[in-house]
């Protein structure tokens, strides 16, 4: 499986930089391809129930085209579903998961951390919807966004070229901390991404705590 470099933002550990959560995202992403790995034969449908790994949520995810990936950091399991390239090639779609709460390392409450993710930045032309409640699929009240943001890609390359972000955001509580739930993909396609972001909100059941 081919994995070309993605830029995207459901990995924010926190109010980190911007190149920081960039760079972690397009290693995953170069790490995420498995040789010689066995194809299971696919289930009917365009949707299957996914558990992770780390058995905090359970959800629906697309059947092809997209990829499951989960990783251990410092703060604890960061999920991300690798999805299909822009148009350019530079960046590709990807839906991720995290957890926070006041043991994680740079810990905001979650109305500030939906605050620092939809401040305006001129640097990138950042601009953000307002934020609506949503009920997610195990009844939790979740706050919901999208914003819009340039960056260059690859953020590691030369020559590296403006492309167009958007991002579907989930903020969902869990007792003292809450879930980040995003999908970035190119802003020239993002709208094609949408049903599956939905479905995936619809379908989220926490099972655990980390």
């Amino acid at each position: 499986m081919r994995i070309n470099l993605l830029a995207v933002l459901l990995l924010l550990a926190g109010p980190v930089r911007a190149d920081e959560w960039l760079v972690e995202v397009e290693r995953a992403a170069r790490g995420a391809s498995i040789p010689n790995e066995a194809v299971p034969e696919p289930p009917k449908g365009d949707f299957l129930p996914f558990t992770a790994q780390s058995r905090l949520f359970a959800a629906d995810i697309p059947v092809t085209g997209w990829w499951p990936v989960e990783e251990e950091g410092p703060d604890g399991s960061v999920f991300y579903l690798l999805g299909p390239d822009s148009p350019t090639g530079a960046f590709r779609s990807v839906l991720s998961v995290r957890s926070y709460d006041r043991d994680s390392s740079q810990f905001a409450d979650a109305k500030k951390h939906a605050e620092l993710l939809r401040k305006s930045d001129d640097a990138v032309s950042r601009s953000a919807t307002a934020v609506r409640p949503q009920r997610v699929g195990s009844g939790i009240l979740a706050r919901t966004f999208e914003v819009v943001e340039t960056r260059r890609l690859p953020s590691e390359q030369a020559p590296s070229f403006p492309e167009e972000l958007h991002h579907y955001v989930a903020i969902l509580p869990n007792g003292e901390g809450y879930y980040v739930l995003r999908l970035i993909s190119s802003r020239s396609d993002y709208l094609d991404h949408r049903d599956m972001f939905v479905r995936f909100l619809k379908t989220f059941r926490l099972l655990g705590s980390r």
